[in-house]
């Protein structure tokens, strides 16, 4: 008898998250190496590295874009070609009918939580699509415990329905650690920042909550920077923010070995947000090295797991007096450094691949 033949959509799509694009790469790369007893087939619209056990079918990216007719009624289609056992949709962006059973992969249902901060078409998509396709799986794969209570509520998942399998971090931000000043300062230097600096990694999206945080950058009186990556527009007026001995520093996008140095180089790493499914770039933070100040937040906080400095998510005060400890205290920004190494070592995506596959199984036997 042959192993069972599982489906993975790992299309590279333009409504995709960074952290999404992230989460299918690190699937398709380790899945058969962890689950050996199973076999997989990952159906692509571009280039994208694969584990060597891994099949490939390939699509026209021009026929199955996000929220298109192939999208919709051809890519299931497509992948019943090779006759799967099981299907695996790893993003919200999936077909509204499959001929076989399906995994269906939620990251955050940020859209229905803060619908006035997104655009008029997320509801009706969530309503028509994405909720009916997680109804109809034989399992959610959420990234947290804390959106669980989420599926059910907005997408009306049973929560016995609903497994929590946890992102993981690549090896490659515990390998580049800053060790000592002098090469935090060669790091900031390249980056046109002072010696000092935070770093807020992310969109600029509304719910992202980027102004509290530059509000209370802008509180304290010690001399930082503040770094913030990606090109994407601020939703208020960033440039009326100022603060003697300090600039903002709007960096773009940064690839991910700048991004390794700049979170191991930071006096502190900040995730304001209001709302996240999961925690990634604050995981990412802590194996580079980076003390972290998070918003307390269920998914933040679970993610983090004791291992960083919290604070109410609005609460600009607070937030400034978080800043003003990781500069002013040593001894409590060690502590939080090796805090964070710690929880961030719990976190490997051979584990996400290892546990996705524990899902995929419990699917096949109950099919």
């Amino acid at each position: 008898m042959s192993s069972p033949l599982v489906a993975i959509d790992a299309r590279m799509t333009r409504q995709m998250s960074v952290g999404m694009k992230t989460y299918v790469r690190e699937l398709v790369k380790r899945l058969p190496k962890v689950a050996p007893d199973m076999r997989f087939v990952a159906l692509t619209d571009e280039d994208v590295e694969l584990h060597p056990d891994m099949g490939t079918l390939r699509i026209d990216k021009r026929a199955a874009g996000n929220g298109s007719f192939g999208e919709l009624f051809g890519l299931a289609k497509r992948i019943n070609a090779v006759r799967p056992v099981l299907g695996h949709y790893p993003t919200p962006y999936a077909p509204r009918w499959s001929p076989f059973p399906y995994v269906y992969t939620i990251h955050d249902l940020i859209h229905r939580r803060f619908p006035a901060y997104h655009s008029w078409k997320i509801p009706p998509y969530y309503a028509l699509l994405v909720g009916p396709v997680a109804r109809g799986a034989a399992a959610v794969i959420v990234p947290t415990k804390a959106t669980v209570a989420d599926a059910h509520e907005f997408l009306g998942v049973a929560p016995e329905r609903v497994r929590p399998v946890a992102m993981g971090v690549s090896e490659s931000f515990g390998a580049g650690a800053v060790a000592d000043l002098s090469e935090r300062r060669t790091v900031a230097e390249r980056f046109g920042l002072a010696p000092t600096y935070f770093l807020y990694a992310g969109n600029h999206r509304k719910h992202k909550n980027v102004e509290t945080l530059v509000a209370a950058w802008a509180k304290v009186d010690d001399p930082s920077d503040l770094a913030i990556t990606e090109d994407d527009p601020f939703d208020f007026a960033i440039d009326r923010y100022e603060k003697l001995g300090g600039r903002i520093v709007r960096l773009g996008h940064v690839g991910e070995r700048d991004l390794i140095a700049l979170y191991a180089a930071s006096a502190g790493v900040i995730q304001p947000s209001l709302y996240e499914g999961f925690g990634l770039t604050v995981i990412e933070a802590m194996a580079a090295g980076a003390p972290c100040v998070v918003a307390d937040t269920p998914a933040l906080v679970e993610t983090a797991g004791g291992a960083a400095l919290v604070f109410p998510p609005r609460d600009v005060e607070a937030l400034a007096r978080a800043l003003t400890t990781l500069l002013r205290d040593p001894a409590e920004s060690a502590r939080l450094r090796a805090a964070g190494r710690g929880r961030a070592s719990m976190f490997s995506w051979d584990a996400t691949a290892r546990n996705t596959a524990a899902v995929y199984r419990e699917a096949i036997g109950g099919a």
